[in-house]
């Protein structure tokens, strides 16, 4: 696989902004269907925004530091994201349960990255860091993914 992009950024939404069209921008350099572009979007969005989110207390935000590879081969694409804010492994959490109402929000994003996902690796680095990679397919989205 060839890296197609690596970025670092702090914890701050501001942050996870730019780098989000960072991504947008190399993306549109690359030749990508637009099926697992949404994927690559779309985990990327999810994973950071958790990060962002809960991975350090308010005042903290802008010492979390998050560092995010996107590698690209022929028919897998590969997102590792490492960050060194409290420990979290999504495969861990259950998916939520369906809503009750249309007014329900929130809760269903990890659920969508399963689904995306070929496959989903998390680590706490010996260093206090957290890695997940998520491995997702090239070529169509994945419907079977409740990898481990």
């Amino acid at each position: 696989m060839q890296c197609a992009l690596e970025l670092r950024f702090s914890g701050t939404r501001a942050d996870f902004e730019r780098a989000f069209g960072q991504l947008r921008g190399a993306l549109d350099s690359v030749q990508l269907d637009a099926a697992p572009r949404y994927s690559v979007e779309l985990v990327f969005e999810e994973i950071v925004a958790n990060i962002v989110r809960h991975g350090a207390p308010d005042a903290r935000k802008s010492e979390l530091h998050v560092h995010v590879t996107l590698e690209l081969g022929l028919e897998l694409m590969r997102l590792t994201f490492e960050d060194d804010g409290v420990a979290f492994d999504p495969r861990a959490r259950p998916d939520p349960p369906p809503p009750q109402s249309l007014d329900y929000r929130g809760g269903f994003g990890l659920l969508l990255v399963r689904h995306a996902a070929s496959s989903l690796d998390y680590q706490r680095l010996a260093d206090g860091r957290n890695r997940l990679t998520v491995v997702l397919p090239r070529t169509a989205v994945s419907t079977n993914a409740r990898a481990v």
